[in-house]
């Protein structure tokens, strides 16, 4: 007789095969999200370069770089009101990110911001509520408007959309109040040009990443720069002992008069430390681990700091 000729499965065979697809896709998942991140950390570059060429243009017909906020420092979204914030010129806070919209090929959202008045006004919320993809990092997972009560109860505006790059104006927050000079590029009220950088400008920082979510609304200049230290108030200089990359929290809100919380400082969702765009228009990813000395040099513009390996 001649012999039977199987055509199915056993079902030892079944699970073995099964166990087989299995291992494969846990072992190719990792390299697929690996994949992923990598795409989105190269746009994210993208973006930062993108940045950086807008605010070359903008020195060029300026002869400076944009301030971080239109309004000096201490001036913040704290005190604006609709009686006296409209047209206060010393809480207009229009932000470095509004700025260089015509250099990022936005002139017509430009077009739509009155800068005669402040930039939380309601006559600018219509622009402030516009998602830009230019200042968002496709790795940022964090919600798309600030819930900081300061936006949403006080000047009374939910749909306040948020960034994801913010100026590095000073080494610390002590910088960035007005009690002591800001060693950075870009700060509240700064007019700083090339010539002004004589660290230069390989050695020096003008934009960092941030994943903050709520004091990061992109059209206000009251938190759009950062210092390079995180905030401890038990020392004298307000300044931790590391670097303020991915450092939680960079800077408790309440602890000061008139001041905004911020979770993080510079920051990012890639893993170990957050992209930074230089004077010279470079993109350097540079780590969380990133020794605190070396990156307060890279935050000053004429420090003569002799700068290492970072």
């Amino acid at each position: 007789m001649p012999k039977q000729i199987r055509n199915a499965f056993t079902l030892i065979e079944l699970l073995v095969v099964i166990a087989i697809i299995a291992i494969l896709v846990a072992l190719l998942l990792p390299a697929v999200q690996q994949a992923r991140e990598a795409a989105r950390r190269t746009s994210c570059k993208n973006n930062m370069k993108q940045i950086g060429l807008a605010l070359h243009n903008y020195q060029s017909t300026h002869n400076v770089f944009p301030p971080s906020s239109t309004s000096g420092f201490g001036q913040g979204v704290w005190g604006y009101t609709t009686a006296t914030g409209p047209a206060d010129p010393a809480i207009h806070l229009h932000s470095f990110a509004s700025l260089i919209l015509p250099f990022l090929e936005a002139a017509n959202l430009q077009d739509s911001i009155n800068y005669n008045v402040s930039a939380l006004d309601p006559a600018n919320q219509g622009a402030a509520s516009q998602i830009l993809p230019f200042y968002r990092c496709p790795s940022y997972a964090g919600q798309e408007f600030s819930k900081d009560p300061m936006y949403v109860s006080d000047v009374g505006y939910d749909q306040f959309a948020i960034r994801n790059y913010v100026t590095l104006g000073a080494k610390t927050v002590i910088g960035l109040s007005g009690s002591a000079p800001a060693e950075g590029v870009m700060y509240p009220g700064s007019k700083t040009s090339f010539r002004d950088i004589v660290d230069g400008t390989s050695n020096t920082i003008l934009v960092a990443e941030t994943r903050e979510e709520n004091a990061s609304v992109w059209i206000d200049g009251t938190s759009a720069s950062v210092a390079a230290r995180w905030t401890d108030l038990t020392s004298p200089a307000y300044a931790g002992n590391s670097s303020s990359i991915n450092y939680e929290p960079y800077f408790q809100g309440g602890v000061f008069p008139n001041s905004i919380g911020q979770n993080w400082g510079p920051s990012s969702l890639h893993k170990g430390g957050a992209q930074h765009l230089l004077a010279d228009g470079s993109v350097r990813f540079i780590s969380e681990n990133v020794d605190y000395v070396t990156y307060e040099s890279l935050a000053s513009r004429a420090g003569g700091e002799v700068v290492g390996e970072f």
